[in-house]
């Protein structure tokens, strides 16, 4: 209990004057004017009594005014006077240290040393910096070569020289340590940072690559429909079921889009993926709306066998996206008249969904490749354009998602492409 109590006013004490807005160096420099001055009032009081009573009254006077001094510091910092705070730290403290080692030869002029080297650590600015340690130099030198007849009391004894010399160098040894330390943790939450920015970066990249291929290929087949309503003006016969038609895909595909642009907000928040219980069912009668349109331009017949309650545990947008660029690749190396048939199976705790289409396939080595890399620019079986980079895509978010992949294709007959992912706990 006392342990804990002790610890909370210690803290309360070292964080006196911490801003939340302050950067990390800022706060750590704060942190150490606290401790300076929380270790020198108990010294210095102390030294005080000890030198008044061996009738050092100058000396018990500067050790006095120091510990008042260091008791003001932390006054200015608990009201966030830190650029005062660490004048009063480093000025006042120089010349009590410079007297009380030119008059009494009590090896204040280490102290000296560590006043240097706190401002060193305590200010950026080299003009600052070099001003203080020429001041040092400076007043050391002076004590060295002061006559030692001007004093105006004897020595004070060996040993509190030895324990100021001992202390100063204690001293040196910690504040190295300290700051090598906040150097350290700093490199580390810089390294954390840069880490985190280059997965913000690859989400980035991934963001935009989804969106330029799942709107590309949309946007293909609504440029061929509005190609047709052209001819179907030229020719006089235009058709109000193709126009309410074409008004259906174009509302679809805004649908989609927007989508797209939410699953990718919420991943450049950093919300990688949000698992839940997803229907199948649901995802798979809006695809079948999507891609409704370039089956009947292609006449690709499209049957769907899935239970209206197949539950996966997955992040919905995620396999909205998986399942769109499956889909849309069985459409583009589909023939004329071809057949894609979507259906799902159970297996030990994973739910799969199967895309099979009797097209023009691929060799094993290339569905082997398939998720792995971006494969060679291929165009589909009616000039659609495509390059593999979908299905790239698809294989990241299939592993976010816990989810296995699987590709098997005859060339000449046909690719059967299978997706599986966790089933909920209750299935």
């Amino acid at each position: 209990m006392n342990k804990t109590i002790f610890s909370r006013l210690w803290r309360i004490q070292s964080h006196l004057g911490v801003n939340p807005q302050m950067t990390y160096m800022e706060i750590k420099r704060v942190h150490m004017v606290n401790l300076i001055a929380i270790i020198c009032i108990p010294a210095m009081f102390l030294f005080s009594i000890v030198n008044l009573f061996e009738g050092r009254n100058f000396l018990s006077l500067i050790n006095f005014s120091n510990g008042i001094c260091c008791l003001s510091i932390l006054f200015l910092q608990y009201y966030k006077k830190h650029e005062f705070a660490k004048v009063i730290l480093l000025g006042v403290n120089f010349l009590f240290f410079y007297f009380g080692a030119l008059f009494y030869g009590n090896g204040g002029e280490n102290f000296l040393l560590c006043i240097m080297i706190v401002c060193m650590l305590l200010y950026d600015n080299r003009i600052i910096q070099w001003s203080m340690g020429l001041l040092v130099i400076t007043g050391i030198v002076s004590i060295k070569l002061f006559p030692a007849e001007i004093l105006i009391a004897h020595h004070v004894p060996q040993s509190r020289v030895l324990i100021n010399t001992i202390g100063s160098l204690f001293f040196i040894v910690v504040a190295v340590h300290f700051f090598k330390n906040i150097i350290y943790n700093n490199m580390m939450q810089i390294e954390e940072q840069r880490q985190k920015l280059q997965l913000l970066n690859q989400d980035k990249e991934r963001i935009f690559s989804i969106v330029a291929h799942d709107v590309r290929s949309p946007l293909s087949t609504l440029e061929g429909m509005v190609y047709m309503l052209h001819q179907q003006v030229i020719l006089g016969a235009v058709s109000e079921e193709y126009i309410v038609q074409l008004q259906r895909q174009i509302a679809k595909q805004k649908e989609v889009l927007d989508d797209i642009l939410s699953w990718s907000s919420r991943s450049m928040r950093g919300q990688v993926k949000v698992n839940a219980t997803t229907q199948v069912a649901d995802i798979v009668d809006n695809l079948m709306v999507v891609f409704q349109t370039s089956c009947d331009i292609k006449q690709i017949k499209l049957t769907v066998d899935v239970d209206r309650y197949f539950p996966l545990y997955v992040d919905p947008d995620h396999l909205t996206i998986i399942l769109r660029n499956v889909v849309s690749n069985a459409v583009k190396f589909s023939h004329t008249n071809g057949v894609i048939k979507i259906s799902v199976s159970r297996d030990v705790g994973y739910g799969f969904i199967h895309v099979q289409d009797n097209g023009i396939g691929m060799e094993k080595d290339q569905a082997a490749y398939l998720f792995h890399t971006i494969q060679q620019r291929s165009v589909g079986t009616g000039n659609e354009p495509g390059a593999g980079l979908g299905l790239l895509l698809c294989s990241e978010l299939i592993k976010h998602n816990d989810g296995i992949v699987q590709v098997d294709s005859v060339p000449g007959r046909g690719s059967r492409f299978t997706v599986g992912f966790p089933m909920p706990l209750d299935n």
